[in-house]
Parts: C-alpha cells; structure tokens; sequence
C-alpha cells in the first residue's frame, strides 16, 4: 500500500501549516475549557441530588446508599459521559501540540535544506 502524494514543502506550506494547527489548538484549548467546566458543574449537581436521596431515604446506610445510587443513576451518567468528552477533548488537544511539534522539527530540517547545509 502506497502513501498518497503529498505537496512538495515549501516555507509557506510550513508557515501554513503551523498557523492553521496553532488556530485548531487555540479552539480545542477554549473547547476543553468549555467541557471542563460543564463536567464540574454535572459533577456537583450529581454530588448534592445523591446527599439528598441518601438524607431523605430510610433504613441501614447501604440500603440508603442504594436508594441513593439508584436515584441519582441518570445524574451520574451524565456526569460519567462529560467525563469522557473531555478526556477526549484533551487527548485531541495532546495530538494537536504533538502535530505542532512535528511540525516545528520539520521546518528546522527544511530549513536546514533549504540552506544548502544538509
């Protein structure tokens, strides 16, 4: 299987490149942000509605707990699924800084070739 062809590199592509990845991680950063917050909001209301069930529910405390638990399920998964969103939200933001990266090493090595040094 073959690599699809690609544009031969020129300073502008790299220039390009660069700006159009530091944009995408300047979205996905205020993104995370944006998720990050939502969670904690979902985590608290998750947190206070299950003292309530456990408060107002009846008998041993793991009955209690129970009742609680089962109370509070959908909270909880909406919580559990916020989560998840920004876990994947920041691994996204990971990938975009190691594209960055990437991307950096490659100028300097274009650079380099362009320079007549390599």
């Amino acid at each position: 299987m073959s690599e699809p062809a690609s544009e031969p590199l020129t300073p502008a592509l790299i220039v390009n490149t660069l700006s159009r990845i530091g944009r995408q991680l300047d979205d996905k950063a205020a993104e995370v942000e944006r998720l990050d917050r939502e969670f904690v909001v979902l985590k608290a209301n998750y947190k206070r509605e299950f003292a309530r069930a456990f408060l107002t529910s009846t008998g041993s405390n793991d009955v209690r707990r129970y009742q609680a638990d089962d109370a509070t399920a959908d909270l909880n998964m909406q919580m559990e699924l916020a989560e998840q969103v920004l876990r994947a939200a920041k691994e996204a933001l990971r990938v975009l800084r190691d594209r960055l990266e990437i991307g950096r090493s490659l100028g300097a090595v274009m650079r380099l070739e362009w320079s007549g040094n390599a």
